[in-house]
């Protein structure tokens, strides 16, 4: 039953996007994710439907968060199972390493990102598109690459560039 009624809100908010309905689409598809085990500490401000996002070993976000296309999230990690067969101790069954991921407050997730097992990621944080994050990211960062790295503070970029919005093409939403 609760797979049917990921379904019916899932293919529902994707329905009401398509029309443009963006607070009703983001609501249901809020609450299928819900549905799939994933908890949120504040209302996001958008998910991209083509997103995976696997609550498995545990996956919060926070209030105000946007996360692109394709960015992929996971909280349990297979490849200890290939360590082991490749030592010779192949295991009776899979083994799996679960680690809960967290996104703080006021966080962009680029396109294409990977967050791995055991990410905590801090509030008002940039990951770039395409970065692949594993391990703590504090408050206030710019974080990009594979590996993923700090290369600013998000106060001191917004700052710098805060002029430049009126020389910008800029998508602004209406709510």
């Amino acid at each position: 039953m609760r797979k049917v009624l990921y379904y019916l809100y899932f293919n529902l908010s994707r329905l009401l996007k398509i029309f443009r309905f963006k607070e009703a689409s983001m609501t249901l598809f809020r609450k299928a994710l819900a549905i799939k085990g994933v908890r949120f500490s504040g209302r996001p401000r958008y998910i991209d439907h083509n997103v995976y996002l696997d609550p498995e070993g545990g996956l919060t976000l926070g209030y105000n968060v946007v996360i692109s296309t394709n960015v992929i999230v996971l909280t349990h990690d297979y490849a200890y199972t290939v360590g082991l067969i490749a030592l010779g101790k192949k295991p009776p069954t899979d083994v799996a390493v679960v680690a809960p991921v967290s996104v703080g407050d006021n966080c962009f997730i680029g396109a294409g990102a990977i967050l791995l097992p055991g990410t905590s990621i801090g509030d008002n944080v940039i990951v770039g598109a395409g970065a692949v994050v594993k391990g703590k990211i504090d408050d206030d960062a710019i974080v990009i690459g594979n590996p993923s790295k700090v290369i600013a503070r998000t106060s001191e970029w917004a700052l710098k560039n805060e002029g430049r919005l009126q020389e910008l093409t800029l998508l602004v939403d209406k709510h």
